[in-house]
């Protein structure tokens, strides 16, 4: 006899069995991804508010410099973006998928859009 990992009923069957059933195999499966699908799901959320709200700020301000404590007053998080982009002429440009911006000495950020 062998015990189910999901349930802890036990069944009868192979010796290499795991699980009384597909439906317990599944729920054990999705139960052990759910915390690193959550991780996933929480970092894409802040991304993505990021993202709106560089827009907004872009479809106001264009590629006019702004301070930074604007972006974060409308909800901007520093800490999460999805890569640094090096434009030809040496400059870093801070991204979150095709919006980024570019700092300045004065705590001022200038916002582009990469096509």
């Amino acid at each position: 006899m062998s015990t189910c990992q999901s349930c802890n009923k036990e069944f009868n069957g192979r010796s290499n069995r795991k699980f009384c059933s597909i439906s317990c195999k599944n729920k054990f499966h999705n139960d052990r991804n759910k915390e690193k699908e959550y991780k996933v799901l929480e970092i894409n959320k802040i991304l993505h508010k990021n993202w709106v709200t560089l827009h907004k700020l872009y479809d106001i301000y264009r590629s006019s410099p702004i301070s930074m404590d604007v972006a974060q007053a409308y909800g901007y998080n520093n800490d999460y973006f999805t890569h640094i982009h090096n434009s030809p002429i040496g400059e870093k440009y801070t991204m979150i998928y095709d919006l980024g911006f570019k700092n300045h000495i004065d705590n001022k950020i200038q916002i582009i859009v990469i096509d």
